[in-house]
């Protein structure tokens, strides 16, 4: 009965159905509909990323324990009504920036959901922010809808603003080597000014300054130049490369008025 309802639904177009529905189309009780639903669940034939959503695995996917992350994402946040984008490694992989595929899949959230979610081989790292309101997403089309996923700008700064989920310094550093010609540097600056995030202009024209940039030097240097006009007659405080580590006893520099609190290198 319920392999037969899963392969209808496929049929039809429809990828995830709720509990209520399950049990009026197969006019079953509560105990009914869940024992059938643990047996699928068992046998990786559906999955449920959040309470009384039931998600179709298709056989295709069923070795890897879930649907790609990718395609789960859009049936989650619809279904909780949550605005969303896809945010840092798992963004940057989107725009080409993906010298090492990220374990996770990150997304940021205005809905607070306390743990990843972990469905075999797919993880899903939700990251919670207030308010999503007005920033920069680019929609992308995935076989569930449409995947809304960070610019290169809004990547850029999320990268400093979480470092350790970035995996940290180093990794950010290589990250931008391969991101850097993808980033619009008036856009970066006018989205950095809008939130409050001019901090992590700083720390970003440090860091660029030193790497190397894949396919286009000339692109680092019209970003630098950018950073470097908006920031020369600005009197704002120093910032430490990264805020977790003491800020104590470290050289600074002056032109990006950064607080050189650890050593980094790019993988590239």
């Amino acid at each position: 009965m319920f392999s037969e309802y899963l392969l209808k639904l496929r049929a039809s177009g429809k990828r995830h159905f709720t509990f209520k529905e399950i049990k009026q189309e197969l006019g079953l009780s509560d105990s009914a509909a869940r024992s059938g639903l643990y047996r699928l669940k068992k046998a990786i034939k559906v999955v449920s990323p959040v309470n009384g959503l039931y998600v179709i695995v298709p056989p295709e996917h069923q070795p890897y324990g879930c649907i790609p992350a990718e395609e789960l994402v859009p049936i989650i946040m619809q279904h909780l009504k949550a605005d969303y984008y896809v945010g840092l490694l798992s963004a940057a992989a989107f725009f080409g920036a993906a010298h090492q595929k990220p374990a996770r899949f990150q997304v940021i959230s205005n809905r607070r959901i306390k743990h990843s979610l972990e469905f075999g081989q797919v993880v899903i790292e939700l990251v919670y922010k207030g308010s999503l309101d007005g920033l920069p997403t680019q929609d992308f089309v995935v076989s569930t809808g449409f995947l809304k996923v960070a610019t290169p700008e809004l990547i850029a700064i999320d990268l400093f603003k979480y470092p350790i989920r970035a995996a940290g310094i180093s990794h950010i550093a290589t990250v931008l080597s391969e991101l850097v010609p993808s980033i619009d540097e008036n856009r970066l600056v006018a989205l950095a000014e809008r939130l409050g995030e001019v901090c992590q202009l700083q720390r970003l024209g440090y860091v660029i300054e030193k790497i190397d940039v894949l396919e286009d030097e000339n692109k680092k240097q019209e970003i630098l130049n950018k950073l470097g006009w908006f920031l020369k007659d600005s009197d704002r405080p120093f910032v430490s490369l990264v805020p977790y580590m003491s800020r104590r006893g470290h050289q600074k520099c002056k032109k990006w008025r950064v607080i050189e609190n650890t050593n980094f290198e790019s993988d590239l």
